[in-house]
């Protein structure tokens, strides 16, 4: 019987309502107190639900001497009976969902059409979007992109590969600086020095510094990308700013370039590791 009720819970009918139900089942027609005594439910309750299972179709009532009995509706039809019922109140909720989703689109466009002296600039903390940020940046550039690359990465290098790989083929110039400290062991110079060489066969310009102040993407003059290292927070995390202003590019492009300036060689690099 247990198993039964939770069952019909499993299909959207109420724990009290579901024993009603299966206990209408197991004779032709009861009188609510008749109900009430084979069940948990109180003779009071017994009444409200009883009506409920009426309403579901699950249960017919009818009157006869000036008593009204109940009578359990087949059980082939009494399950199509409630899927129809949460099948209906699915589509009310998918209706009441779009008509929201309207609203809220309504505002959001209001919102965006708004003049915000600071709508050029953007803020992102999730990892997940400050990846997919860099992701759509990298993929919309048109003539160059400069890099400043710091672990950690959103987008291991090798990952990335792929990806820059379609750029380069689109003629975006790109350059990228990356820092080596922290690298401790033969093995991870090894794999990071295998892993600049892949870069530079794509058509990568490269530059290896000890130390980079932080992470830096600049597209085609324009956007600029940069992560700062969050101080309040115990953990490791990042905070992206993202800027939509050439005079800003124009700005940092100049810290890039002279990074640039005292950056070494990959051939350089190695004669001081290896």
């Amino acid at each position: 019987m247990t198993d039964l009720i939770e069952e019909l819970q499993e299909l959207g009918l109420p724990g009290r309502e579901a024993e009603i139900y299966i206990a209408l089942l197991q004779k032709k027609e009861f009188t609510a107190p008749e109900i009430s005594k084979i069940t948990s439910v109180s003779r009071s309750k017994c009444y409200e639900l009883l009506q409920n299972l009426v309403r579901k179709n699950l249960c017919n009532a009818h009157l006869k001497n000036g008593i009204k009995y109940f009578s359990g509706v087949d059980p082939e039809i009494a399950i199509k009976n409630i899927l129809s019922v949460y099948e209906d109140e699915l589509e009310r909720k998918k209706k009441f969902a779009y008509n929201c989703k309207k609203k809220l689109k309504s505002l959001h466009k209001k919102k965006v059409s708004l003049s915000d002296p600071l709508d050029y600039i953007e803020f992102v903390s999730h990892p997940k979007q400050i990846r997919e940020r860099w992701l759509e940046i990298q993929a919309s550039s048109k003539k160059e992109l400069l890099l400043f690359a710091k672990a950690p990465y959103v987008v291991t290098l090798n990952e990335n590969l792929e990806n820059e790989a379609v750029v380069i083929e689109q003629k975006v110039i790109c350059k990228g600086i990356y820092e080596y400290k922290g690298l401790n062991t033969k093995e991870e110079k090894e794999t990071f020095i295998k892993t600049i060489e892949a870069f530079q066969r794509l058509g990568e310009e490269t530059r290896l510094v000890k130390e980079l102040p932080m992470k830096l993407v600049i597209s085609d003059d324009f956007i600029t990308m940069f992560s700062l290292n969050d101080r309040v927070s115990l953990t490791s995390s990042f905070t992206s700013i993202i800027v939509n202003h050439p005079s800003f590019a124009a700005a940092l492009k100049t810290v890039f370039e002279s990074y640039w300036k005292i950056g070494i060689t990959l051939k350089e690099f190695k004669k001081i590791v290896l």
